[in-house]
């Protein structure tokens, strides 16, 4: 990195020195003060974040005063130098961001926190290191002549995790990947569900938690004020939702999609230490059963199902959209009576009206005859068109005895291999696994038309 405009780097040089010794004649020695950090939170091992605590220099009070600041001879002279150089001159003591959300730059303001702060703190002495300075000041002028600035949208993914790579680009901008301290501090800020242990130094965040959809946007750079009508940026909660699905869809497991937030780009000169989040509803998953993405060829399928989704044939498609949600639905619950509920519902909504005929009577033939239709002899399913109706009719029969409170003893359920369904819940896991598969060849069939 190197210097455009010496003369602003002198003068600034000689006010940092002058500043230096008039604090130096009123303090000997800075004071230091321990703070916690704005990003609240740092990782000490995979699953338990400590508070961040560190120290800082406590600014004399006289910094406060701009009448103090202006009666120094070298301020007079760096505004003087400031003013032959636009394109630095238009950067301060204005409007800086994006069109949508801009924040004042305050000359003084900046000289405190980006050239005098760090030079103290890392010397914890009032004398003035030309070195230091130096590198102080490239960072600075860069950040002022900067085109551009950067949006950072995050929508945590609740009970979910991956393997094999550290992120997972999904096109359009979207990227699965760790969230960073500072973005899992915001996540338990803006209402991350955590279940595990905390206190106010310590804070235990499943490792199910700490993944996110991410997106980042740049944009030119607002200086002062931007006249016409304001585009704000496109949210990326759709995009999140129509992951999720696909996620389901490929993967299984009980995934859903926390409170979405976004901030400027910590790496931004001067950026804005806030963020701003969607205090929408958001659901719980079960990490009994966490979404889990461990291959190549997953993310292939979650890419291809995401642009499927668009498509207006499958937006229009009613019976297909309600056995999406309902099939969402059942993976977030914990309870498998409750899921089983839910899958027959979107069984019913995929086999009774999305062929069309609109059958209401004699739902469980019906149900049995569409999904052996559609699923007979798949070699992902490997079952017959018999076995394939013997199951759904047997799913049905449970829903129904579920559905009625029927206190009598249920009969016995199979798989779809035929043998006894042990548990409920076992059952529960292949139907979860049949209906996702008949969604997403649903989806293939009607998007391929």
């Amino acid at each position: 990195m190197t210097t455009q405009y010496e003369d602003v780097r002198e003068a600034a040089a000689a006010l940092m020195e002058a500043i230096l010794e008039e604090l130096a004649s009123v303090e000997v020695e800075p004071a230091f003060v321990e703070y916690v950090g704005r990003d609240g939170w740092q990782r000490r091992f995979q699953e338990t974040l400590v508070v961040v605590r560190r120290t800082r220099w406590r600014h004399p009070l006289v910094l406060a005063s701009y009448d103090w600041w202006d009666r120094l001879p070298q301020m007079k002279t760096l505004r003087t130098v400031l003013t032959s150089h636009k394109e630095l001159h238009d950067r301060v003591d204005t409007l800086i961001g994006f069109d949508f959300s801009a924040s004042r730059r305050d000359l003084i303001q900046m000289l405190i926190a980006d050239l005098l702060t760090p030079l103290v703190e890392e010397s914890h002495r009032y004398t003035f290191d030309r070195a230091a300075f130096d590198s102080v000041y490239e960072r600075v002028e860069a950040g002022l002549l900067a085109s551009t600035v950067r949006l950072l949208q995050v929508v945590p993914l609740l009970g979910f995790d991956m393997a094999l790579h550290a992120q997972v680009v999904l096109g359009d901008g979207l990227v699965i990947r760790s969230m960073t301290d500072l973005e899992l501090s915001a996540a338990i800020q803006t209402g991350l569900p955590d279940q595990a242990a905390s206190s106010t130094l310590s804070r235990t965040v499943s490792r199910f938690y700490q993944h996110a959809v991410t997106k980042e946007t740049t944009y030119p750079i607002r200086v002062g004020d931007v006249p016409g009508p304001v585009v704000v940026p496109q949210p990326i909660e759709d995009d999140a939702l129509r992951l999720q699905t696909a996620l389901r869809l490929v993967c299984g497991g009980s995934v859903t999609t926390g409170r979405p937030f976004q901030m400027q780009h910590p790496d931004d000169f001067g950026a804005n230490p806030g963020y701003s989040a969607s205090l929408s509803w958001s659901q719980s998953p079960d990490l009994e059963r966490p979404t889990l993405l461990l291959s190549p060829a997953q993310i292939v399928s979650i890419r291809q199902i995401m642009a499927m989704l668009t498509t207006p044939v499958i937006a229009a498609n009613r019976p297909l959209q309600m056995a999406i949600r309902r099939l969402v639905s059942a993976g977030s619950r914990g309870i498998p009576e409750d899921r089983l509920v839910d899958l027959v519902i979107a069984a019913e909504a995929l086999f009774i009206h999305g062929p069309g005929h609109g059958a209401t009577q004699h739902k469980k033939a019906v149900i049995a005859s569409g999904a052996a239709s559609l699923l007979a002899d798949d070699p992902e399913l490997g079952a017959r068109g018999g076995e394939i109706s013997r199951f759904f009719r047997g799913a049905y029969e449970r829903r129904n005895h579920e559905v009625h409170a029927d206190p009598r003893r249920p009969a016995t359920i199979r798989l779809l291999d035929g043998s006894p369904a042990v548990t409920l819940h076992a059952f529960v896991e292949d139907l979860e696994r049949v209906m996702r598969h008949a969604v997403t060849l649903t989806i293939q069939e009607h998007a391929s038309r």
